[in-house]
């Protein structure tokens, strides 16, 4: 996608899931909700819940986002890079994403063989 599909793409989106590295150093995935704004990423996690817990421990994390009506519609970003808190409301606690890294997919530009 270019820059600017991404962004179109992003700014529909309202869940997404996350990968963080668990205390033992093991991949762990969770659904989250999911804003976008001004060219920013942000997840809302569960307080201490697990995804929560790992970035506490490790701000490595992955945001898989997609859209897939039927196999020839498949689209998709995903941002890999470092969590930093934002806001910490009582029950849930926002993230901003520092993507280091975006890649993108889209299925429908993809040329019949």
């Amino acid at each position: 996608m270019t820059p600017a599909e991404v962004d179109a793409f992003l700014a529909a989106r309202r869940r997404a899931v996350i990968g963080t590295v668990d205390a033992a150093g093991a991949p762990d995935g969770e659904p989250v909700d999911f804003a976008w704004a001004d060219g920013i990423a942000t997840v809302a996690v569960v307080r201490d819940g697990p995804a929560h817990r790992n970035i506490q421990c490790d701000t490595r994390i992955v945001c898989s986002l997609e859209e897939f009506p039927s196999y020839g519609d498949i689209r998709g970003v995903t941002l890999h890079g470092r969590a930093v808190a934002v806001a910490d409301a009582s029950a849930r606690v926002r993230f901003r994403i520092d993507a280091e890294r975006v890649e993108s997919f889209d299925f429908r530009k993809m040329r019949q063989a």
